[in-house]
């Protein structure tokens, strides 16, 4: 895991967690291409973001923390129509830490699905007795 930043470990309770899920999805879409906040927004739908009830701030929020722990670049981009637009890339760091969350996900994947089976297995036992 990146170093002391808390990435991944779900501290703070829920909202950690959705912050490591959003943080994470957001270094995979930059991962496939650069983009700007709002672009970045519409690709969240593929993760189950619902991008009509979800804060854009709460998108900028977490770019400029993973900016701060050197996951994410930005750069200006000027050729777009209108005022330059501020654009996000993922950073080596950001690549490594993206391929460690992802293994840390296999991970807690394969206790949940351990959990899942143990419980099937007891309560099939309690539905016997």
């Amino acid at each position: 895991m990146p170093g002391g930043h808390g990435y991944g470990r779900g501290r703070g309770g829920g909202g950690r967690r959705r912050m490591f899920f959003l943080e994470s999805s957001l270094l995979l879409l930059l991962r496939r291409e650069p983009g700007h906040g709002y672009s970045l927004m519409s690709g969240l739908e593929e993760f189950g973001f619902d991008p009509v009830s979800f804060d854009v701030s709460i998108v900028y929020r977490a770019l400029r923390d993973l900016e701060a722990a050197g996951l994410v670049s930005d750069s200006w981009e000027e050729k777009s129509l209108g005022p330059p637009r501020r654009v996000y890339s993922i950073t080596p760091e950001g690549e490594a830490a993206l391929a460690a969350w992802v293994e840390a996900l296999r991970d807690q994947r394969k206790q949940i699905e351990l959990l899942e089976k143990a419980y099937e297995e007891a309560d099939g036992k309690s539905r016997r007795q």
